[in-house]
């Protein structure tokens, strides 16, 4: 049936919180529920993200990417596609594949990696495999959305080669590559425009450079101004608004502010993401089946052993099976393995890493030690005690202490920041303690980021699990006991100290004005050019086996553009069966404009018996040699004397081939003018404001001056309070009304942190939209007027439609 006009507005914004218009029936109505980790559908009025229906939890983003496997990445979105066809979802809401900028960014464990190439390939694994089932990926969130303290008002100012080189280049790699049906516009502003508002973004880059053709999907609420976001390229607002943006539309076009023509391209986009991925419904989806709950799991154990870390270890594991064994930390009985927000995923009861030891024919023996609960954190007098008395004991008789610490859902999730790079108090000084009395003692840890591990050289082994989602009791004990053999290798820097972090002082704070003044030096590629020490490095990880590299070559030692061949023989040097993932670096030559020392260019994981040895081959091309010129706004490929290592990490380079790349004469010269940038010799990055603004070469934003006359929709309640009394009642109102609907749940529940801060820090549109009909948009009209100093008109406001 064709649709009118009218119709095709309707169709530009969602039907509830879930599912597309229909048109009055017209048009089917599809579903698209959170991923990307796990299927969380849940029933349409629902508020709650932890009240979904049963599903497998896969391991989380961050525990895929130490897997360095692109087949385990599509291994699961095969899987989670499977739940999805049952469910008769349409839209799976992941994979999320923006830059790890700092360890604190609460919303991490969703994201891949610090590093783009990594993160872009992963994702483009996994958008193929879901896609090849008939269920639409959505890759988010597009763009610079790299914090979640004030995420939908922040401005991130990213200088032109940074956001080309590394905040985009993820998303390059995963549309080119992967070819999703839709991308997710992100909350926050990029270089001073709203995401789902940026033409340069959503049609200049994304459509025209790139040749995306699918649908724009706003993130749920970030959508504030319909009009001006369909201008844009953006085509589908998430969650519906009540009807008060399609009303804006309609009188946009009456006005002439927009044209039937936008209008029109974007309801074909989404019509056109109906036809491909809506399912029959004359045949009903069900419950998932126990055959595919138990095949999903049987996949979610697998990859979760298959990106384990072995951080450190002296030989202390893998433990032999019959081994008496004191396990200490609540993560191993009330295990985290997985992260709170839009993707928690509810689903059934697994064996924790204590029953998972036990069935593995292990003897073990339990103390809690320290409380994990939110809001409990803190040192427990009589638990360190039991822990400290088992521990002797333990030590007496040489029984191994396995030590289960690290994040808890209070430390990061969805809609916070992580405050400092340690640990829980209460962790540590039980470790410490610990550790005073036995040295037999090894770290099983957990988290979706890296945090500081000041006890790392004093424990026997560190086993870094992520969060590995339901089967992380089984997966521990099969690498504890050497069932599986570790091969994991870290997708992100653990830096030693907060103060490390090149992003410090400028990530997170209280400012909507964010400077990314480290530019293109994120992660290893600003200590590494800096020589910054690293408690461990990108790329790290090890092996209950040794591997050696041999016999580097080029397909040739000139390369002027085209396709550079490399190969190398790895060998397994051991007594284990084992996999080892090879990363082909390229170092950089001596220059005056910025560049890092070396980058990840590609990489690859083979699995090898004792003994075995395999020839492999990767392939390079332009790009990898390439830096983006800002003036001919393209990527240029600079001659000089280049290096291609061979690497078991970015610290440890086995083998090196020189290679000369003949391209472009390029002469920028940053050295005058940036000097800060230069100074490599172990000190930390200082640059100034003043060299940023050379470097992002405009004027930086001023989003933080509020003032009188300056307030719209789109500042957060937080901001229009600070400025208007009307605006602290409707605050205090809404706070608390989430106080006292959830009465019985902790105020420090993670959950409910979210929720707050989403009120606080929202928009005030979004904040509105979504309280589904509960707050007159007339509410959002009279703070703003009462913050622009016009208390009459907003008193006339509240009272008259």
């Amino acid at each position: 049936m064709e649709l009118s006009p009218d119709d095709k507005i309707h169709l530009l914004t969602g039907k509830g919180l879930w599912h597309t218009n229909d048109c009055g029936g017209k048009i089917p109505s599809i579903l698209l529920t959170d991923g990307p980790h796990g299927l969380r559908k849940q029933e349409e009025n629902e508020m709650q993200n932890n009240a979904s229906y049963l599903a497998t939890c896969f391991p989380a983003a961050c525990t895929v990417a130490s897997s360095w496997d692109t087949d385990a990445a599509a291994e699961l979105a095969s899987a989670l596609a499977d739940e999805a066809c049952a469910e008769h979802v349409s839209v799976v809401l992941g994979p999320g594949v923006n830059i790890k900028r700092s360890p604190l960014c609460g919303r991490n464990f969703e994201y891949f990696s610090e590093d783009p190439l990594l993160g872009g390939k992963l994702a483009a694994s996994y958008i193929r495999a879901l896609q090849k089932k008939g269920v639409a990926a959505s890759l988010k969130h597009f763009a610079g959305n790299n914090q979640e303290t004030r995420r939908q008002t922040s401005n991130s100012q990213i200088d032109e080669r940074a956001l080309r080189e590394i905040y985009l280049a993820a998303f390059e790699i995963a549309v080119k590559e992967g070819h999703p049906a839709t991308v997710m516009a992100s909350y926050n502003r990029l270089n001073g425009t709203f995401a789902c508002e940026n033409r340069t973004l959503l049609t200049d880059i994304l459509r025209g450079e790139w040749g995306f053709t699918g649908a724009v999907v706003s993130d749920w609420g970030a959508c504030t101004d319909l009009p001006s976001c369909i201008k844009a390229g953006m085509d589908l607002e998430m969650p519906g608004s009540g009807g008060i943006h399609t009303a804006q539309l309609m009188q946009a076009l009456k006005k002439g502010t927009i044209s039937e023509a936008d209008v029109s391209r974007a309801a074909g986009r989404i019509e056109e993401l109906v036809r491909t991925y809506k399912f029959d419904e004359t045949i009903p989806g069900t419950s998932l089946p126990a055959d595919l709950r138990e095949k999903n799991h049987l996949i979610a154990k697998d990859i979760a052993c298959k990106s384990a870390v072995l951080l450190q270890n002296d030989g202390f594991l893998p433990l032999k099976r019959g081994t008496d064994v004191l396990v200490v930390g609540e993560l191993a009985e009330h295990m985290r393995f997985q992260g709170g927000g839009s993707s928690h995923i509810h689903t059934a009861e697994t064996k924790n890493a204590v029953e998972s030891l036990a069935d593995c024919g292990m003897h073990v023996r339990y103390e809690k030690g320290y409380s994990a609960t939110p809001g409990t954190e803190k040192n427990d007098v009589q638990l360190s005690a039991q822990a400290a008395a088992a521990v002797r004991t333990a030590a007496a008789g040489h029984i191994p202490v396995l030590f289960f610490g690290g994040l808890t859902d209070s430390i990061e999730g969805e809609g916070f920041d992580r405050r400092t790079l340690a640990l829980p108090q209460n962790q540590l000084s039980l470790f410490t303690e610990l550790r005073r009395i036995t040295p037999d003692i090894a770290f099983i840890s957990f988290g979706g980021s890296p945090f500081e591990m000041p006890f790392a050289d004093k424990a026997r082994a560190v086993l870094h699990m992520y969060l590995p989602g339901q089967a992380a009791g089984e997966a521990c004990a099969a690498l504890i006991t050497g069932e599986v053999n570790p091969s994991g290798k870290l997708a992100e820097t653990f830096p030693l100290s907060d103060d490390d972090v090149p992003c410090k002082g400028r990530f997170g704070g209280d400012t909507d004005d964010v400077e990314y003044r480290e530019s293109i030096f994120t992660g290893y590629r600003y200590y590494d050019t800096f020589k910054i020490p690293v408690r461990f490095p990108f790329g790290h990880g090890l092996s209950y086996t040794t591997f050696s590299y041999s016999g580097l070559h080029l397909s040739t030692p000139v390369f002027s553009g085209g396709t550079l061949k490399v190969s190398l023989t790895v060998t397994n040097t051991g007594t284990a069966a084992g996999a080892e993932t090879v990363q082909l670096y390229v170092q950089n030559p001596p220059c005056n404009y910025l560049r890092a020392e070396k980058e990840l260019r590609a990489f690859t994981k083979i699995f090898l018996q004792p003994g075995e040895h395999r020839q492999i081959e990767l392939t390079l091309g332009d790009r990898n040699f390439s830096v983006y010129d800002e003036k001919s706004r393209k990527f240029v490929m600079p001659s000089g004397t280049y290096a291609v290592l061979a690497a078991a990490s970015v610290a440890d380079c086995r083998l090196s081939a020189e290679l000369i790349v003949q391209g472009t004469e390029y002469d920028r010269d940053d050295r005058t003018e940036l000097g800060s940038y230069f100074i490599r010799n172990g000190t930390h990055l200082q640059a100034t404001h003043e060299q940023f603004r050379i470097l992002y070469g405009k004027e930086t934003s001023t989003f933080d001056v509020l003032k009188k006359g300056s307030f719209t929709v789109q500042n957060s309640l937080e901001q229009l309070a600070s400025r208007s009394l009307l605006g602290k009642i409707v605050k205090w109102i809404a706070v608390h009304s989430v106080y006292l609907m959830f009465k019985k749940t902790s105020r420090c529940d993670p959950e409910i942190v979210m929720m707050i801060n989403g009120i606080l820090e929202g928009t005030i549109d979004s904040v509105v939209c979504q309280s589904k009909g509960l707050v007159p948009y007339r509410i959002a009209e009279a703070v703003v007027l009462s913050a622009n100093g016009h208390p009459f008109q907003s008193f006339k406001k509240l009272l008259w439609r």
